[in-house]
């Protein structure tokens, strides 16, 4: 079998379907140590199927690229999306190049930097693979780029070097991509890091393979201008819906009975400005559902304030959504980041919008009481040590999470992590060994209230035959009954028993 020009692929965390759904590939950003690296690769994060040596899954990154390339002339035999532990059958002597791509490949964005610096055990397993791949002996005899959305953390000419990466491809890829793959096989000079252009709808290609859990991106960039995020650094554009369709049908035809709709804010799609057009929205709700072999719709996040200020939004999608056979609930991820309207007007002022940034804590507590009225479980973030934080700032987010603890949701309290090309990326990080008594106060009622969560989110959790019924309720008493048991220490503002600020801190990789 001749072998591919170009190979795509990522790292070992990022090609799997993870068992229980998406959102459990956060457990990716864990570090190693926490559980043996056996377990982790067959009961988290196993390998994708693959076929004749091409992933049949893999993420919309990679997807997009492989589109783009098909796209712009690129024969189907020419590329191929391979995982990692197939590169030695599929790079052969036509090979030019190996693309390599990731959302976090050094494993210092959130969450990862805030998991490795709290326990401690090992380097993030993100960073492990990633450099892993980088090792691989096949790599030698090609040209290896590497891009995605943390292609900034190796796009430095002495990381380069040591990692033997000959170029760093920044920023959005269809229209670049093809272009700069073209001039490296046919041996032209190209920078060593390629900067990428904002790419029009038009440019945007429909999928040619299937994304992991069916995630088909209906929309690009965010209109709210947090500082500390990059989508808030591209311009908001929205798929149209025939294409958004095209994508769906595909990851349906491909084995994805669930499509998860993916941008910053699903219920913004359409709309260029903060408010959102509802019209517009249920339009291509119902026409995902309507399409054959769609079971269920999940959701990629949503804006709290969208949702406070329309409720019957909500109602519409989840009328829709809940028509489906397979929809036992509808999960999505958010951000609360803060509990000080203070720093909300530092930040993200627009995030409240179009109330003011007083009015957040109420938009928190409300919008979280409308999702659960609907079926609808948010995972949300909050973000700890932004620049200028003070003592009262931390107390109001407490005071915040006291008043949405019967709320069915998740809350992940993370580090603030300096991030090009984010507004803030000139700013120091905040570490573990930066933590007042209040930061643990608050990381222990993060984590009190997410193992409630936890308890009453049993029966989806553990769904399956007796046997793993029984082994997983077994692994979540344990896991909650553990965390529980340092939840307590740390709502005393205290670190938990047996943490030392001295251990050896992973933040930095070592290469």
């Amino acid at each position: 079998m001749k072998s591919p020009a170009i190979v795509l692929t990522t790292d070992e965390t990022m090609m799997s379907r993870y068992r229980g759904g998406i959102f459990v590939g956060f457990a990716t950003c864990i570090p190693q140590g926490v559980i043996p690296d056996w377990i982790f690769f067959h009961a988290v994060a196993p390998p994708v199927p693959r076929k004749n040596g091409r992933a049949i899954f893999a993420d919309q990154g990679t997807r997009m690229i492989e589109a783009a390339l098909l796209e712009s002339g690129f024969g189907e035999d020419e590329v191929a999306v391979v995982h990692p532990r197939d590169l030695p059958k599929m790079v052969g002597e036509n090979t030019g190049i190996v693309s390599v791509s990731g959302h976090d490949l050094l494993g210092i964005n959130p969450p990862t930097s805030t998991f490795a610096d709290l326990l401690r055990t090992g380097p993030p397993y993100n960073r492990v693979m990633f450099l892993e791949l980088m090792r691989n002996p096949v790599l030698r005899n090609v040209t290896t780029v590497v891009g995605g959305k943390s292609a900034w953390q190796v796009a430095e000419e002495g990381v380069m070097d040591r990692l033997g990466i000959d170029h760093v491809h920044l920023g959005e890829g269809e229209v670049s991509v093809p272009k700069a793959f073209s001039a490296i096989l046919a041996g032209e000079e190209v920078p060593r890091v390629i900067h990428g252009e904002e790419v029009p709808l038009e440019k945007i290609p429909v999928l040619k393979g299937a994304t992991i859990h069916g995630l088909a991106e209906i929309s690009r960039g965010c209109n709210r201008g947090c500082k500390f995020c990059t989508p808030g650094m591209q311009k908001i554009r929205h798929k149209p819906i025939d294409q958004i369709a095209a994508d769906v049908r595909l990851n349906a035809a491909g084995g994805n009975s669930c499509a998860i709709l993916h941008a910053e804010d699903v219920l913004a799609y359409g709309s260029k400005k903060i408010e959102p057009e509802p019209e517009k929205v249920a339009a291509l709700f119902t026409r995902v559902a309507g399409i054959e072999g769609v079971k269920g719709i999940g959701l990629s996040h949503l804006a709290l304030a969208t949702a406070y200020h329309n409720p019957a939004l909500i109602e519409t999608i989840a009328d829709i959504i809940y028509t489906l056979p397979n929809q036992n609930f509808i999960g999505v991820q958010t951000g609360i980041e803060t509990g000080s309207p203070r720093i909300m007007e530092m930040y993200m002022k627009s995030k409240c919008a179009p109330s003011s940034p007083g009015d957040w804590p109420d938009i928190v507590k409300s919008s979280l009481g409308l999702l659960n009225d609907h079926d609808i479980i948010p995972a949300c973030t909050l973000i700890a040590g932004l620049p200028g934080e003070e003592e009262e700032d931390v107390i109001l987010t407490i005071e915040m999470m006291e008043d949405i603890r019967d709320t069915r949701s998740l809350v992940v309290p993370l580090n603030f992590v300096s991030m090009d090309p984010a507004a803030l990326s000139d700013k120091d990080s905040f570490t573990a060994e930066k933590m007042t008594p209040s930061h643990w106060e608050l990381l222990g009622v993060c984590i009190d209230h997410d193992m409630r969560m936890v308890r009453r989110m049993n029966r989806y959790i553990v769904e399956g035959n007796m046997v793993l019924t029984a082994i997983a309720r077994l692994a979540m008493r344990y896991m909650v009954r553990g965390a529980e048991k340092y939840s307590r220490e740390m709502k005393q503002g205290q670190p938990p028993a047996g943490w030392d600020i001295t251990a050896r801190n992973y933040l930095v990789p070592e290469f």
